[in-house]
């Protein structure tokens, strides 16, 4: 397991033991948060009713009062919205500490840390078919969809099994059982012609469900066979009811967990193999991991971190690219926005959007195969073009066909906020998003997420023509002025205005009808920022906070569960590791793969 950093023992254990404060305050009311949030919320008159002496003391009595409360203030320290700009600000170290204790407090319900029952995604039913039976699957189309939720497509909270997908899977099983029985090779390696059926299902019913099958499992479908020959099937067709069975099984369609029976909440050895699969190759366990997973070795650390370093080798971390790293930093958007052609008519080149989507995933693919540190998303000094965007970016076109490997020749375009990936899809047709932009900076990169604007909040024109003789930037300063909006756009709004030099579709521009960008921002502590430059330097500084973002979303896409405040001290021993180890890539994916977060079904598992 990870070992908790002595920071994160000592924040912790303000909460048990507390230390000096006045006499008055109950010793359950942490020194730091007594410094930081007393002012506003302890004792009788405390603001909204959020009164933490009394949610320290007895958080569990407190309720779901006492749990909403905490919940909140973990949010709002993470947010950066409070303590307000009118009180004394904590550093980022005693933000983090103060989320520790809020985590540390807060009374997870008792099914807080346990995921959704997961059914495959299409991608990893696709994988699955070709790995277990040897034939292409059935178009994705026709699969039932995959909803977006805490932003993977597979987790399992909103996946329920309705009637209309069964329909869908079932035609999807006949369709597969159709090509296996039409393949030779894919219907011996189901059913081998020179073994009896009793020996052949236990095997196949094991690539199947992705853990030895059970007797009862194996029965039920020898009984299957001798009912259809007692109605005068022929083989095809005996195999074929076999087939449909087992692709509407729940253990093929559903990637189930139920942990260790002896210790409860770790998962066994099978399980780890599923997990550690589906997140490095997006498919089942392959035969080496599968006797990992039956010899137990899969319990040490360094053999599911060496499995996993193998698995993401045999493509060069491709499956990792295509799946998590497209969601999480939400490359695929791209695909899906538009720009006017009219100004832009660079839109018409219909290559232009999906080498912007693969340009992010080059980046990936470079970071894993490289392990490289994991803040290259931030800093990188090359990206991959071909002559269309070379074209779009200013830069000489490479030689060769395809994307190619460049160097950038200035520090203006590093790293994913210079993608046009990023930059069109927080655009809209006719405009920038400054909006958007600083959204995205905050929360895919910060993990600071940023709550729905309020009723009647007001919106911006479509166009960033001026309106009479205000600029678009001036119009937001306005709109910044309704105290509704202020406290979240007054941190949002300057990471997206440090990156107006970039047009809609990411174009490098000095000026905006025939004006020049001011690109000397003012941030909320009364500094001012200019430009990209300014921006990465700025995000250089909360290298801490990107690398926490980073463990946190592909822990979430790996165990299938959102991760909960009572998580926040494991998550951050994992981003103390990763540090340690130099931030490479190596050293996080070793550190989550070593966590109770990645190896336990439910949360709060002991070290």
């Amino acid at each position: 397991m990870v070992a908790l950093p002595h920071n994160l023992v000592v924040a912790c254990s303000l909460l048990c033991v507390g230390s000096a404060r006045p006499q008055d305050r109950p010793a359950a009311t942490p020194q730091l948060v007594v410094q930081h949030c007393g002012a506003c919320h302890l004792g009788v008159d405390a603001e909204r009713d959020l009164d933490f002496e009394v949610v320290f003391a007895t958080p569990q009595a407190a309720g779901s009062q006492g749990a909403a409360a905490l919940e909140r203030a973990f949010a709002a320290v993470r947010a950066g919205t409070m303590p307000p700009a009118d009180e004394p600000a904590p550093d980022a170290a005693a933000r983090r500490d103060l989320s520790l204790l809020f985590g540390a407090a807060w009374p997870a319900p008792a099914d807080a840390g346990q995921p959704t029952l997961r059914r495959l995604s299409r991608r990893e039913y696709g994988a699955s078919v070709r790995a277990v039976f040897g034939v292409e699957p059935p178009p994705a189309d026709l699969l039932p969809e995959d909803p977006i939720v805490h932003g993977f497509d597979n987790l399992g909270d909103g996946r329920a099994l309705s009637p209309l997908c069964f329909e869908q899977y079932a035609a999807a099983a006949a369709a597969v059982s159709r090509a296996v029985l039409a393949s030779p090779a894919a219907r011996s390696a189901c059913w081998p012609a020179e073994l009896p059926l009793e020996a052949a299902l236990p095997q196949w019913l094991a690539r199947a469900f992705r853990r030895p099958a059970t007797a009862a499992e194996v029965e039920a479908r020898v009984a299957l066979a001798a009912a259809r020959r007692a109605d005068g099937a022929n083989a095809d067709a005996v195999l074929d009811a076999l087939l449909q069975s087992v692709l509407l099984a729940p253990s093929f369609l559903f990637r189930v967990e139920t942990g260790m029976p002896s210790a409860g909440a770790p998962l066994d050895g099978h399980e780890l193999a599923v997990r550690l699969a589906y997140l490095c190759a997006a498919g089942p366990p392959d035969a080496e991991l599968g006797k990992a997973a039956a010899a137990g070795t899969l319990a040490d650390p360094a053999v599911r971190l060496a499995h996993a370093m193998r698995l993401l080798a045999a493509d060069g971390g491709r499956a990792l690219a295509e799946t998590f790293f497209d969601q999480w930093l939400r490359a695929h958007l791209v695909l899906d926005s538009n720009a006017d052609f009219r100004r832009y008519p660079q839109i018409w080149n219909h290559s232009l959007r999906p080498n912007l989507r693969e340009e992010v995933l080059r980046l990936a693919q470079a970071l894993v195969a490289e392990d490289l540190p994991v803040t290259v998303l931030l800093t990188a000094d090359f990206t991959h073009v071909d002559p269309t965007l070379a074209k779009l970016y200013g830069l000489p076109a490479p030689e060769g066909s395809g994307l190619q490997r460049v160097a950038l020749p200035d520090d203006r375009r590093r790293g994913v906020l210079g993608m046009g990936a990023f930059l069109m899809s927080s655009s809209l047709p006719l405009r920038t998003s400054p909006v958007r932009r600083g959204r995205y900076v905050l929360e895919v990169l910060l993990d600071r997420p940023v709550p729905p604007a309020p009723p009647g909040a007001g919106t911006l024109p479509a166009d960033d023509t001026p309106v009479g003789n205000r600029s678009l930037r001036e119009q937001l300063e306005q709109h910044r002025r309704d105290r509704r909006c202020a406290t979240c756009h007054a941190v949002m709004d300057p990471f997206g205005l440090l990156l107006e030099n970039f047009d809609v579709l990411g174009q490098w521009r000095t000026e905006l009808h025939g004006q020049p960008i001011d690109d000397l921002v003012p941030m909320p502590n009364g500094t001012a920022v200019r430009g990209p430059q300014g921006l990465q330097q700025l995000l250089r500084a909360q290298e801490h906070e990107f690398v926490r973002s980073f463990a946190k979303h592909l822990l979430v896409f790996a165990s299938g569960r959102p991760l909960w405040p009572s998580d926040e001290a494991e998550l951050q021993a994992i981003v103390a590791a990763t540090r340690a180890g130099g931030d490479r890539w190596s050293a996080l994916l070793g550190a989550a793969l070593a966590s109770p977060l990645f190896t336990h079904r439910t949360s709060g598992a002991p070290r």
